[in-house]
């Protein structure tokens, strides 16, 4: 498993619910992208065609998750995929509450979150 190759992985930040988040969303991006990369450990046999899975988080206002996270879209059905998957998942578990939000944007804003997990390079 790879944890050094996580920090560069996790790139994209999608707010579902983008009142005002022109100018919260990098912020958002990269305070979340912090959290969530430590508690990232990637597969290792993570094959060169997965591309990308995209995990849907609901938030409470302190951080906390509201529900389990969800993949968002098909997954492949070869075991790696769904590794891959699996691991995205258990980091945003894992990172939860999320610490900090409510001073970068208004809770509209990062209720409900689409994070894009890539594969980064191994």
């Amino acid at each position: 498993m790879l944890r050094r190759a996580a920090l560069v992985a996790l790139t994209t930040l999608a707010l579902s619910a983008p009142a005002r988040a022109e100018d919260a969303t990098p912020a958002l991006a990269a305070t979340l992208h912090r959290q969530i990369a430590r508690c990232w450990t990637v597969p290792t046999d993570t094959p060169a065609n997965v591309e990308m899975v995209r995990v849907k988080v609901s938030l409470t206002e302190s951080g906390e998750l509201d529900g389990s996270p969800t993949i968002d879209g098909p997954v492949a059905g070869d075991p790696a995929t769904k590794a891959f998957a699996a691991s995205a998942v258990r980091a945003v578990v894992r990172c939860a509450p999320f610490r900090g939000l409510a001073e970068l944007a208004p809770y509209a804003t990062w209720k409900t979150l689409l994070i894009t997990f890539r594969r980064p390079d191994m």
